[in-house]
C-alpha cells in the first residue's frame, strides 16, 4: 500500500466518522489525524492527552479527561458555582451553574450513590458529585457531547471496554516498540477528587496502623480510596503470602495476647496480703452490743466463774451485798 493510498485530507477523515460512527474503522495515522483535528478545533493541546479512546456499545469513541475540562475553562474563562445539593432515594445529586467570559451560562448535574457510605467514603463521594457536576457542565457550556472520564465507571461492564491508550496508536502502525514505561511516580492522583497523594506518605501512615494489629488495619484500609489501597497491595499481600504490613500486624496480634497472659499469669502467682494477727488468749467475737469480752460489764455469773486472783474488781453482785451488810449495821 503506498503512501498515498495511506494519506487522506482532513475533510474524507470527518466524513468517515460521521457515515461510520466508529473510530475504530479509521486507521491508526487517521485516528492520529482525527485526534489532532478535535484537539484544535476546541483550542486544546494534544500532547496533554485531553482525550482518550474507549469502546462503548461496539464502537470507538472518545472521551473527555479532566486535562480537557481544565483547558477548557481556562480557554473560555468559564466559572463555576454550586447551586444545591439533594438527596434522594441514596443518591447524591450536585447542582452546578457554568458561566463564561461573554455571560453565557449553563447548568447540569452531577450524581452518585451514597447508600451505605459512612465518614471519609461519603466525603470522597460528596467531592466526587461535585467534579462530576463541574465537569459535565463545562463540556456542555463549550458545546462538547465528550462523556466525561468520571461518568465513565458508572457505564456497565458489558456495554464498555478498557480505555485504549492514544501514545500507542502510531507506534503500533508504524510497527516499532513502545518506549519503555517510565518510573513509577511516588505520587498517586485520586480518581474521585484529583488530589494528589504522596506514596510516602500513605505508606508511612499503614505501618504505623499496621503496627497496631490487624483489625486497626484492615479498617485503615477500609477508608482508603482504591488508589491508595492499590498502593499498598504488595506491602499487605494475601494470608498465604503476607507482605510487610500484614506480618507487622500479625506479630502486633500475638504481642498483645502474650501481654494479657502474662498480666494474668502475674495477677493469679500474686499472694494474698497477710491476716491480722489475733491474740489466742481473747476471744474476738463481739458481744451483742458489739464491745469485745474485755471490755463488756461484769455479771455475777461471770464473776463466779473467774478464779478469785483473776478479779482485779469486786463483782457487781458482791457489790450489792456489802451495800446492804453495811446497811444493817447502819440500821
Amino acid at each position: 500500500m503506498s503512501d498515498l493510498a495511506l494519506r487522506r485530507d482532513g475533510g474524507s477523515i470527518i466524513e468517515a466518522v460521521i457515515t461510520k460512527g466508529d473510530l475504530s474503522k479509521l486507521t491508526p495515522v487517521e485516528r492520529v489525524r482525527y485526534y489532532n483535528e478535535v484537539c484544535q478545533s476546541c483550542g486544546l493541546n494534544p500532547l496533554t492527552r485531553p482525550f482518550e479512546y474507549i469502546t462503548l456499545n461496539g464502537k470507538l469513541v472518545l472521551y473527555a479527561r479532566r486535562e480537557c475540562t481544565d483547558q477548557l475553562r481556562q480557554i473560555h474563562g468559564i466559572s463555576l458555582e454550586v447551586i444545591s445539593r439533594e438527596v434522594s432515594d441514596g443518591i447524591l445529586t450536585v447542582h452546578v451553574r457554568a458561566k463564561d467570559k461573554t455571560g453565557r451560562t449553563d447548568e447540569d448535574f452531577g450524581s452518585v450513590s451514597i447508600k451505605g457510605l459512612t465518614a471519609e467514603a461519603l466525603s470522597n463521594a460528596n467531592m466526587k458529585a461535585i467534579t462530576k457536576g463541574k465537569r459535565r457542565v463545562t463540556l456542555s457550556i463549550s458545546g462538547l457531547g465528550f462523556p466525561d472520564e468520571s461518568e465513565i465507571e458508572g457505564i456497565p461492564a458489558h456495554e464498555r471496554a478498557a480505555p485504549q491508550d492514544t501514545r500507542a496508536q502510531l507506534d503500533q502502525f508504524a510497527g516499532v516498540e513502545p518506549p519503555a514505561p517510565a518510573p513509577a511516580s511516588r505520587d498517586i492522583v485520586d480518581a474521585d477528587t484529583g488530589e494528589v497523594l504522596d506514596a510516602e506518605e500513605i505508606h508511612a501512615e499503614a505501618r504505623t496502623v499496621a503496627l497496631r494489629g490487624t483489625e486497626l488495619l484492615r479498617a485503615h484500609l477500609r477508608s482508603l480510596s482504591p488508589e491508595a489501597r492499590e498502593m499498598l497491595r504488595e506491602a499487605v499481600g494475601t494470608g498465604d503470602e503476607p507482605g510487610e504490613l500484614l506480618r507487622a500486624a500479625r506479630l502486633a496480634d500475638a504481642d498483645a495476647i502474650r501481654e494479657r497472659l502474662r498480666v494474668a499469669n502475674t495477677e493469679q502467682n500474686t499472694p494474698a496480703p497477710p491476716a491480722l494477727a489475733v491474740d489466742p488468749g481473747r476471744s474476738s467475737a463481739p458481744t451483742e452490743a458489739g464491745i469485745p469480752p474485755a471490755a463488756a460489764p461484769r455479771t455475777a455469773r461471770r464473776a463466779a466463774a473467774e478464779p478469785a486472783g483473776d478479779n482485779p474488781l469486786p463483782s457487781l453482785g458482791a457489790s450489792s451485798a456489802e451495800s446492804g451488810e453495811s446497811g444493817d449495821d447502819t440500821l
